[in-house]
């Protein structure tokens, strides 16, 4: 019996969900030349002319309506995709979708705008637009899709910092964006693709002022490369001759002081990388090579503690591979 009641129960509370009207939040509409689209309840997002679809879409954006406005924005591109209004609209459809986080896609809005219109007349602002999109995922930026942000991407800023140097190479924003690319690669710890996208901006934009901040991290990034897990000497010479390199172009540089201390602190870490080289061979009986390391010590980096150790153990190594005097034999 209640079993019945239940069951009776569901089927009067389907069939009244079924046919008792309800108001759509998003109706399908109809339109000649455009096809179906769904609209919002309540909510405008047609004009008759492309002027005032824009001056429509622009009042959303403005009041921060930025769904609302995307719509309108969009129609505009459908109904009268060649109109002057399409420029602004393309743009106004980066700028929400940024707005919303959507920002890897706004980027691609900017760039769709750029292949529609090469001369349009936003081509700075969109520039700077996307340069400020690849900082947010170098900074972090999480890239969102279907309303999830998912996972840090910094792979992304490199891709917009590229194309930004592609759409307009001796633009304001480039010599920034190309050396961000050196940072984002470092930060993807690849130090020696960070090295050769400094280098870029010194080759291109030498008088720029980020020609002087990338010349001083070429020696940080060699710096790092050889503070990896296992010592690396070659990146450690390259780093010294990077930071040599910076104090001899920019001996006034503000940079200055610290590309000595870094100097003195990679000459030091050299020395040592010598020093454990030499006893190695020291223990193996291989006095002769043993003898070139520590004499190599005393060449690149003789104002380092690990010298007077060196200078000690070059003398006594001489004494033990000089030949005994006839007195002696």
């Amino acid at each position: 019996m209640r079993m019945r009641i239940f069951w009776s129960l569901l089927l009067a509370a389907t069939v009244g969900g079924l046919v008792t009207p309800s108001p759509c939040p998003a109706p399908l509409v109809w339109r000649k030349g455009e096809g179906w689209t769904y609209e919002r309840h309540g909510v405008t997002t047609a004009a008759g002319n492309p002027a005032d679809q824009l001056k429509l879409g622009q009042e959303y954006q403005a009041r921060k309506e930025y769904r609302n406005a995307l719509s309108s924005y969009r129609r505009l591109l459908r109904r009268w995709p060649t109109a002057a209004a399409a420029q602004d609209a393309q743009f106004g459809i980066a700028e929400c979708l940024s707005a919303i986080g959507y920002h890897y896609r706004a980027f691609q809005e900017y760039q769709n705008l750029l292949k529609k219109h090469p001369d349009t007349k936003h081509f700075d602002a969109v520039l700077q637009r996307q340069f400020e999109i690849g900082n947010l995922f170098l900074a972090g930026e999480r890239d969102k899709a279907w309303g999830v942000r998912w996972f840090k991407a910094p792979e992304k800023a490199l891709e917009i910092y590229e194309q930004v140097i592609k759409n307009g190479p001796f633009s304001p924003v480039a010599p920034e964006a190309q050396y961000r690319i050196g940072q984002t690669q470092e930060t993807l710890k690849e130090y020696l693709l960070a090295v050769k996208a400094y280098e870029k901006v010194i080759e291109r934009y030498p008088r720029h002022t980020q020609a002087e901040m990338a010349a001083f991290a070429i020696g940080r990034a060699y710096q790092r490369e050889a503070q990896r897990a296992e010592y690396d000497q070659n990146a450690a010479n390259q780093s010294i001759i990077a930071f040599t390199d910076f104090l001899v172009r920019y001996p006034q540089s503000e940079r200055a002081p610290l590309a000595r201390q870094y100097l003195i602190e990679m000459q030091q870490e050299q020395a040592r990388g010598l020093f454990q080289i030499a006893r190695f061979y020291e223990k193996q009986h291989k006095l002769q090579a043993a003898l070139v390391y520590y004499n190599e010590i005393l060449e690149r980096a003789p104002q380092t503690t690990w010298a007077p150790l060196a200078r000690a153990k070059v003398e006594s190594l001489n004494l033990r591979l000089s030949p005994p005097s006839p007195a002696q034999s």
